[in-house]
Formats: structure tokens, sequence, C-alpha cells
């Protein structure tokens, strides 16, 4: 976002230090509530000031202002979230396709070998394990995979995430039974 610094002149500083002593408190909580992480909080909270700073027009009542800020704070920590988790999943995705290991070692990554995983992903539901197999395993893309499997990508994508989790669930299941 580009920020405008004739909008910031234009106000009158001291508004915008009483805007941010009412509202800082509350858009950090509701950001960290979200988040759980205090840094990325903060970050969020001051992203949505500084838009709201940014902003030309005016509300008509405080009560419009709040909720506009608060929406925009949610949408930025949901936004951060999911851009960790994505970072998490490439992270894990690298991972799952280290270099091939001989079969008659146990490999294993932070105690989760590869039948772990191959039970895990057994445990799953069909569509969860197709999706999840087509992306991680054999490299398609959210398009690709719709395209195969006949499905709009917003539902590949869906399934691609609610999959991971479940294959998170049953690894730390079979793990913690192991």
């Amino acid at each position: 976002m580009k920020l405008n610094l004739n909008t910031f002149i234009k106000r009158d500083i001291s508004d915008q230090e009483k805007i941010y002593q009412e509202c800082h408190r509350r858009l950090y909580f509701t950001a960290l509530r979200i988040l759980n992480n205090s840094f990325e909080a903060e970050e969020v909270m001051h992203d949505t000031l500084l838009k709201f700073f940014a902003r030309d027009e005016k509300f008509a009542t405080i009560k419009e202002r709040d909720g506009w800020l608060t929406r925009v704070c949610i949408n930025q920590a949901i936004d951060t979230l999911r851009k960790r988790a994505s970072h998490e999943m490439t992270a894990i995705e690298r991972d799952l396709k280290e270099p091939e290991v001989n079969e008659d070692d146990e490999y294993s990554y932070k105690g989760v070998t590869a039948d772990m995983v191959k039970r895990a992903l057994n445990n799953l539901a069909a569509g969860y394990r197709l999706i999840l197999s087509l992306s991680l395993f054999e490299g398609y893309d959210y398009e690709e995979i719709a395209q195969i499997t006949e499905l709009k990508e917003v539902t590949v994508r869906t399934q691609f995430i609610r999959g991971k989790a479940r294959l998170r669930e049953e690894i730390e299941k079979i793990k913690y039974n192991y």
C-alpha cells in the first residue's frame, strides 16, 4: 500500500494521537486473539492505524470508525495468519521432498517416519488423500488439480488446507501411539 505523506500532514497531529490512544489497545488485543503472537499483533495494529490515517474521507460517527478499524484489523490478522501458514507449509513441503532415502534405513524427521506419514495418509478421507497426493507428491498446482478432479479451484484449495490439518492430526495420533 502506497501511503501519501500529504494526507498525514493535512490532519492535525493531535487528532491522530487521540485516535491512536483511543483505539490501539483494542486493535492490538483483537489481533493478538487471532494471531497469538504479540509482535505480529502489534504490526497488524500499526498497519491498521496507518491505513486509517491515510484515508481521505472521514466517518460520520465514532461507531462507524471503530467498526471500520476492527474489520480492517481482523482482515489483516487473517492475512498474516494465512501467510504464516503458507510459510510453514512451504517448509513442510520442502521437507517432504527431501532426497530419496534407502528403504532399509528408517528415516525420521522430528520423530515422524515415512511409514507414519503413509499410514496417516491412508487414514484420511479419499478426497483429502487425492488432493494432498496430487499437490504434495505429484507437484500439481490448485488449477491443475481442479481440472483433473473437475472441482472448483476454491474447493481444491479448501480441501487441501483441511486435508493438511487432518494429516497433521493423524500423524500426531500415530506418533503418540508409536
